[in-house]
């Protein structure tokens, strides 16, 4: 390849043309003066690029690759003859980025590209697209190669393990594969895995898809619940769940065997080597694979050196791995430094790690603060594009977009999606929530701790361009779908004050320019000298460790000492009590660690203890040994101490968790008493009376339906906050429901549950272990009615499915057919609420 380019040119003299485009390219972007007359490229020089990048495009190595996409994206913005946008539809054609054609067709104003060409040239650009033409659904979709690869790898194999960059269009293409497979083959079941915090938006995707393609006879939720799913058997249904979801539906083994799982995706699959929660995950897709042998599973990754470790880790033998590292959208590197009273702007080329000046600003910086650096910095910057500012903790991303707001250039835009979206918060939160304001300026912040419902409506209005910039924290890493043209960091770390590693970086700057909007985002990294560490050096991509195999390969000594040290009175450790979930489950299966993947010269010794040790505590299990499936990340020691206290209850009937809507004192105070048991169980006595009575009240509160504001503002005295004082207020509050009562409250009321229910039928009560009411589902989703939990089922936020189960009243019986029937017919605009809540649920009503 370089012998044909030297043919054209010196290589030394393309890598200078490389570098002189990009220059250009992101002068214009930050800089309002023209570039120098003698910094322009001239006709010849175009010419000698054009060729390359036609030579290049052929590549079988992605750099070279990556080389003609940016000459055929950059060169029609700097040149706008005709010949040079039409050798550049040519080239993209050749890296099958049609996506890029598409756009490239809009700034031109070009109805279709073909319609320039003649000859041979036709014929070549039909047979090339009709070679990456695919059907789905009786609908031709036009597939990037790597698309149209993955579609002919996929029904190959029982897996396939896939790495691409965050702009590939892995989900895309994941979305369609799976709606395609469950419509061909009525009454089966599709499983996509996705993290927490990226549900909602996964949920509206298939929604979407659903409604553009008038499908029908297809059930999406996000409940792990199985009732509905079994009764109509000959609907084809997708379950978007996350991982605890997922193995609450596996743990309800005699329901969950019933549906026809046949495919099973695994978004943010890299996910597993995250601590406890990767280890959950693994436990649950393994869990999985035990009830549907026979169901594909799908991996994706953005960026991984190893994608066949997942494969390896869930011994898929005949399993196919795909590491695709071509980018449908480039990222610019920007680097800018501060010095005397001028912002230099400077751009880095990786391939050599050389970095040219493209210009600089006059700036004066506003006090010491990091948080007022970035800001300040953003806002000399900001080209009037959408901008993610990197901040490393919650706060900050507040401190930085109140910077913003006071600045110049950020008035009120009188942007009607963005004041219906404003007053929904104010009368949601508190009209003093700053956030509100922030929004009509078209700035926000958005971080884990914001009510999921504000933080899925920032991510609806950035990516459709009314929000100009949020300030993020790591949540943006976490599978959300939140491209931007720009993202500005400085010193970037993700949770414990760590430096932000490799692949969370260029996970981060893959967000860094949206398909089908941009050619090129960019990623402007300030001042970094004095970052912890710099993640730009060396090779972009990571390898995955799954967190389990960590622990038994490199930690195996250290985890058998907590086996042998770990009493019910030991310090909680998820990760470990998570681990110890996993071998037990496998032992219960059959499984050994002596002899498994994990066992190696180092750790043989190591393993057989743990086995031993493993084979003592499911001999010391009082319960059922099945029950260990049902209930992940609980020590066996507070299992068995908990079922002693049934044991020796005189009547067990009061500790029956009773149905929330009921007389409140007695279902209260029975509720209460949950809480206590849980807490000396499941925390060592670790909640004192006013932290219990504090869980208690509000807990309560969220499963009778209660407001969010009523949990905010559960102290009296909070009634006066505002601004600063008042987000802060509603981000601890926040991290309380999530972390204490969705999280630990939910986790530990399924494990009071499941252990009582063994234990009444383990002294003959079954009747009484079949009427347990579902208090997990309750405490998870914030309500405790029929037609609000199958709203949220289907994808309503709570806020929407609270206003429509008060609307629908009291019924004899509900059934979910009877709640969707009755939506369906439904006059929204008759609902007394805001015209955002009526939005949402319009979009759902609309895809049911």
């Amino acid at each position: 390849m370089e012998t044909i380019i030297t043919r054209v040119q010196s290589k030394e003299m393309i890598n200078e043309l490389l570098k002189k485009i990009k220059i250009i390219e992101v002068h214009s972007e930050f800089f309002q003066q023209s570039i120098p007359k003698t910094e322009e490229v001239t006709l010849s020089e175009i010419k000698v690029l054009l060729e390359v990048a036609n030579i290049l495009a052929s590549s079988s190595y992605v750099e070279n690759r990556k080389k003609a996409l940016q000459i055929a994206t950059t060169l029609p913005l700097i040149n706008h003859s005709k010949g040079v946008s039409l050798s550049s539809f040519l080239i993209l054609r050749k890296l099958g980025n049609y996506p890029a054609i598409s756009l490239l067709q809009k700034r031109k104003e070009i109805s279709d590209y073909k319609s320039l060409l003649s000859g041979l040239s036709t014929l070549e650009a039909f047979v090339l697209e009709s070679t990456n033409t695919k059907v789905f659904f009786e609908k031709e979709y036009l597939l990037t190669n790597f698309q149209k690869k993955i579609t002919d790898l996929v029904d190959k194999g029982n897996g396939i393990s896939v790495s691409a960059p965050t702009s590939a269009g892995k989900s895309f293409i994941f979305l369609k594969i799976l709606l395609d497979k469950i419509i061909k083959k009525p009454g089966t079941t599709a499983i996509y895995i996705v993290p927490t915090r990226a549900l909602r938006q996964v949920m509206n995707d298939f929604l979407e898809y659903i409604q553009d393609l008038g499908l029908r006879n297809l059930n999406v939720s996000c409940s792990s619940e199985t009732e509905v799913l079994i009764k109509n058997n000959e609907r084809s249904n997708i379950l978007v769940l996350t991982q605890e979801r997922l193995y609450h539906l596996c743990a309800d083994l005699e329901s969950s065997k019933k549906l026809r799982t046949s495919i099973i995706v695994v978004d943010e699959a890299h996910n597993i080597q995250s601590g406890g929660r990767g280890v959950l995950l693994e436990n649950a897709i393994k869990f999985a694979q035990t009830i549907w042998p026979s169901a594909k599973v799908l991996f994706s990754s953005p960026l991984v050196e190893n994608p066949e470790k997942l494969l390896e880790t869930f011994e898929i033998e005949d399993g196919i791995k795909e590491n695709e590292m071509f980018p449908l959208v480039r990222q610019n590197l920007i680097k800018v430094n501060l010095t005397r009273g001028k912002l230099i702007v400077n751009t880095f080329f990786e391939e050599d790690e050389d970095e040219r000046e493209v210009g600089r600003i006059d700036f004066s910086r506003d006090g010491s603060a990091e948080y007022k650096l970035l800001a300040d910095i953003t806002s000399a910057l900001w080209n009037n594009q959408t901008s993610i500012v990197y901040a490393n903790e919650p706060m900050r991303s507040t401190d930085i977009t109140r910077v913003l707001a006071n600045k110049r250039g950020f008035d009120k835009l009188n942007n009607e999606k963005l004041d219906e979206f404003a007053d929904f918060i104010e009368e949601y939160i508190s009209k003093d929530y700053e956030l509100a304001d922030f929004v009509r300026r078209g700035l926000a912040f958005h971080f884990g701790s914001l009510p999921p419902i504000i933080r899925s409506g920032i991510e609806d209005l950035f990516k459709s361009g009314d929000l100009k910039i949020v300030s993020c924290t790591s949540t943006l890493l976490e599978g959300m779908n939140m491209p931007a043209k720009n993202i500005f960091t400085y010193k970037p770390e993700k949770g414990n004050n760590e430096p932000i590693d490799k692949l969370n970086f260029w996970n981060l700057a893959g967000r860094a320019g949206r398909m089908g909007n941009d050619f090129s985002g960019n990623i402007i990294c300030i001042e970094m000298s004095k970052w912890k560490s710099n993640p730009i050096e060396g090779d972009r991509t990571q390898k995955i460790v799954p967190s389990t195999e960590k622990k038994l390969k490199t930690e195996s000594n250290d985890f058998k000492e907590y086996l042998l040290n770990s009493t019910s009175a030991s310090k909680l450790d998820d990760y470990n009590e998570q681990m110890i979930s996993v071998i037990l489950n496998d032992r219960v299966r059959g499984k050994k660690l002596a002899g498994s993947i994990y066992e190696d010269e180092t750790n043989v010794n190591t393993l057989l203890e743990i086995d031993k040790i493993a084979e003592s505590m499911l001999n010391s299990f009082l319960p059922p040994v099945g029950l260990i499936q049902k209930i992940p990340g609980i020590m066996p020691e507070r299992i068995n101490k908990l079922w002693n206290y049934f044991q020796s209850t005189n009547s067990i009937e009061e500790l029956f968790p009773l149905y929330p809507l009921r007389t409140y004192g007695e279902t209260y105070t029975r509720f209460k008493e949950i809480v206590r048991i849980c807490g000396e169980y499941f925390e060592n006595n670790g909640w004192n009376e006013a932290f219990i009575k504090k869980i208690s009240i509000n807990a309560f509160k969220w499963m009778l339906g209660d407001p969010l504001s009523t949990i905010i503002f559960y102290d009296s005295n909070s009634l006066s906050k505002k601004d600063k004082q008042l987000t802060s207020l509603v981000k601890s509050q926040v991290e309380f429901l999530n972390n204490t009562i969705r999280y630990k409250i939910v986790k530990y009321t399924q494990v009071y549950t499941e252990v009582l229910r063994e234990y009444l039928l383990s002294i003959n009560k079954n009747d009484e272990a079949d009427k347990l009411i579902n208090l997990p589902a309750y405490l998870e989703y914030g309500a405790s009615t029929v037609p609000a939990l199958e709203f949220m089922a289907i994808g309503l936020p709570r806020e929407a499915a609270l206003v429509l189960s008060n609307k629908l009243g009291y019924l004899e019986n509900y059934t979910a057919e009877i709640c969707l029937e009755w939506l369906r017919k439904l006059d929204v605009e008759s609902l007394n609420t805001t015209t955002y809540l009526k939005k949402q649920i319009s979009k759902v009503q609309s895809g049911i």
